[in-house]
């Protein structure tokens, strides 16, 4: 029987104190939790911005499979909705500390 001493989810998390390689410099610090959630971001705005493209490409009457079409917009659906989950749990988050007494 084999024993797991830390969540499969944690290990793909940057450890604290560990270096990224950025693509301009030498060694940065580990990204945080808003460059996390910028680069999430700016991910769902790119594959919203490509369904948008393939649908209007197919409207336009382009040859453009259909498949495609509906996987994308699938993706950016599906994306954004855990985008405004993730949002919603953050202010959830955010007002129950806001109730905290000291």
């Amino acid at each position: 029987m084999k024993v797991i001493t830390e969540p499969k989810l944690l290990s793909v998390l940057p450890q604290e104190g560990a270096e990224s390689k950025a693509p301009g410099g030498e060694g940065s610090s580990v990204a945080g939790f808003g460059d996390m959630l910028k680069q999430a971001i700016s991910q769902v705005n790119q594959r919203l911005k490509e369904a948008d493209e393939l649908a209007n490409r197919l409207a336009m009457g382009e040859h453009v499979d259909i498949a495609q079409v509906m996987s994308a917009m699938a993706k950016a659906d599906i994306s954004f909705r855990l985008l405004l989950q993730v949002r919603n749990k953050a202010l959830n988050a955010y007002d129950e500390i806001m109730r905290m007494q000291f």
